[in-house]
């Protein structure tokens, strides 16, 4: 009798904890499942006040800004997108999990993103999430391409065990990141070309910051454009080992867009170092008046 007390007590030892996580991870992707099929919904009905309801404050803010900084019609253009959200219900969940502020779903199967195409192809898809202080928010998707791993895409066909879910790139930050300020409509359309070999730079307009960039070349576009006559530029630089007998360089240029697609961006400001030892924070006046716009 006690030792089959015992074996009860340590039967429910083992499975009890289990079977709370459980419940709680399918808690946790009910939730999140309404919330993507409740934005899925305000896309698709181009509906503003569901659209807001289910997306984080994060995610609207940068939608905002990208979308005035380019003097599109805010909130209109947030629907004006080519491709559809796809539907999850016969997608097959490999993971639900949160960490911290921030979880995902991560589905694998044909993602149906409304283009023309003779075979929807099967890949991955993931969800991610931002805890606001109402509740989880839908922040964004990114579907993951198996052409190239056509191991990985025949392995979950067949039931495989999806290892790669352990790497950095599939786990939730934990931090949601800040939401940043909301931009006003710019006077002028900005963008930068920056090239950074053999530096690490953080750039900042007008008090808006970008991702750092590292021994790399990129184009962006500046969140609140440029304003008319003077602008703050500032970069924050840190040198970066560079291969023997390689060069380093450092090379931004700002534009202003013109609105028909058919000029050419008029550049205002441009700045060049290949120091070893550069400034670690060079700042600047980019000034947009008819002077400037003539060059």
């Amino acid at each position: 009798m006690i030792q089959r007390f015992f074996g009860i007590l340590l039967a429910l030892m083992v499975s009890w904890p289990g079977g709370v996580v459980a419940q709680e991870q399918g808690a946790l992707r009910t939730e999140l499942e309404k919330v993507y099929h409740e934005w899925r919904g305000a896309m698709l009905n181009r509906n503003v006040q569901a659209w807001q309801n289910s997306t984080s404050r994060y995610r609207q803010v940068q939608t905002h800004n990208m979308i005035v900084s380019q003097r599109q019609p805010y909130p209109e253009a947030v629907f004006a997108v080519p491709l559809r959200p796809p539907d999850i219900v016969k997608l097959k969940l490999l993971e639900v999990e949160a960490v911290g502020d921030t979880a995902h779903l991560v589905y694998f199967g044909r993602i149906d993103l409304g283009i023309e195409v003779d075979e929807v192809p099967e890949n991955l898809l993931v969800l991610r999430y931002i805890k606001d202080p109402a509740g989880w928010r839908f922040d964004t998707s990114r579907m993951v391409n198996l052409q190239g791993a056509l191991d990985v895409r025949s392995s979950l066909k067949e039931g495989g065990k999806p290892t790669f879910l352990d790497e950095p790139e599939f786990t939730p930050p934990g931090k949601a990141p800040p939401v940043p300020a909301v931009c006003k409509v710019p006077q002028f359309v900005g963008a930068f070309q920056i090239e950074s070999i053999g530096y690490e730079t953080r750039v900042k307009v007008n008090g808006f910051d970008y991702p750092p960039v590292k021994d790399v070349a990129i184009n962006q576009l500046i969140i609140g454009g440029l304003n008319k006559d003077e602008n703050d530029l500032e970069l924050a630089i840190v040198p970066t080992e560079v291969p023997p007998g390689e060069e380093r360089s450092l090379e931004i240029s700002v534009m202003v867009v013109q609105g028909n697609a058919e000029q050419k961006p008029v550049p205002v400001y441009r700045w060049r170092t290949t120091e070893a030892v550069p400034p670690p924070v060079k700042k600047a006046s980019v000034w947009v008046n008819n002077s400037t716009l003539k060059k």
